[in-house]
C-alpha cells in the first residue's frame, strides 16, 4: 500500500496542485489530510470556504481514497472558537462544515509494515485516554462511537466539547489536551504511551520529523506547510509518504 499524509492546509491552495501532481506519479492508495483546512494569517472566510469546497470535492470523487481528519480550526466553527477564528462571514465555514460533517473523521489507522499508526490532527495522550475515553481498553471503541455520529452527519455537542479541551501548552486551562489540540511536547512527554505509533499535524515543524525508539519510528510530525504571521514559511512544504515498505518525504 502507498499512503500520502498531508499536513495542515490552512488555505494553501498550492497543496491541491501538489497532490494532483504527486498522485499521477505515485498512484497512492490513500491520501490522508491531517485537518486544519481553514484559517490563515492573511486569508478570510471566502478563502476558507473555497478550501473546504476543494477538499470535499476530492473526498466525494473517491470516498475510499481520501480521508479528511478534523482539526481544531474546524472545531472552532462548530461552537468553540480558537485563535485565528475569523468572525466575518463565519457562517460560510460553519454551515459548510455542518452540512458536510459526514465526510470528516476524528481519526483513522493505517498499517505501515508491522506497525499500526493512529492518525489524528494533533495526537492522543495517555491523559486524554484515561480522563475522557475511559481508559486503555475502551479508547478505540468510544472514539469510533463519536466518529459514527460524524459519519451520520451529526454534530454531537458532547464530542465537540471533549475535542475543545486544551492545555496550557496551547493557551488553555486544562491539564491535558484533546487530540485536535495536543501540542507535540505533550505527546513526547507521555511515558509508556498507550498508543505508541502516531502520525500527527498541528505543531509546525521545519521538516517532517520522525521520533525513533530502538528500531521503530514512533511519532511522526507532518505540519510542514504552516507559516509565520508575516507569511514566511515555517516548514519545507513536504509530504509524508509510505512507500509500501518505508517512510519517505516528497515535495
Amino acid at each position: 500500500m502507498k499512503y500520502l499524509f498531508v499536513g495542515d492546509v490552512h488555505n494553501k491552495l498550492y497543496i491541491f496542485d501538489d497532490i494532483e501532481r504527486l498522485d499521477k506519479e505515485y498512484e497512492f492508495d490513500k491520501i490522508i489530510f491531517m485537518g486544519d483546512y481553514v484559517d490563515d494569517w492573511k486569508t478570510n472566510n471566502y478563502d476558507s470556504q473555497q478550501t473546504l469546497l476543494d477538499v470535499l470535492a476530492l473526498k466525494k470523487s473517491n470516498p475510499d481514497k481520501y480521508v479528511l481528519l478534523i482539526g481544531n480550526h474546524e472545531i472552532s466553527y462548530l461552537g468553540h472558537p480558537c485563535s485565528g477564528h475569523k468572525y466575518e462571514q463565519e457562517y460560510l465555514v460553519r454551515d459548510l462544515l455542518k452540512d458536510n460533517i459526514k465526510y470528516f473523521d476524528l481519526f483513522t489507522t493505517v498499517e505501515c509494515g508491522k506497525r499500526k499508526y493512529v492518525c489524528t490532527h494533533a495526537g492522543i495522550t495517555n491523559s486524554f485516554i484515561n480522563n475522557v475515553l475511559v481508559g486503555e481498553k475502551n479508547w478505540e471503541y468510544i472514539l469510533n462511537d463519536f466518529n459514527k455520529d460524524f459519519n451520520k452527519g451529526l454534530v454531537n455537542p458532547s464530542a465537540i466539547a471533549y475535542l475543545s479541551i486544551c492545555s496550557g501548552f496551547r493557551g488553555g486551562s486544562s491539564d491535558f489536551s484533546s487530540f485536535v489540540w495536543c501540542d507535540s511536547r505533550e505527546l513526547l512527554n507521555c511515558k509508556d504511551p498507550i498508543i505508541p505509533y502516531q502520525i500527527v499535524g498541528h505543531t509546525p515543524v521545519p521538516e517532517i520529523i520522525n521520533y525513533v525508539d530502538g528500531d521503530s519510528i514512533t511519532y511522526i510530525l507532518v505540519d510542514t506547510h504552516s507559516t509565520y504571521r508575516d507569511g514566511r514559511n515555517i516548514g519545507d512544504k513536504s509530504y509524508l509518504f509510505w512507500n509500501e515498505d518505508k517512510f519517505d518525504s516528497l515535495n
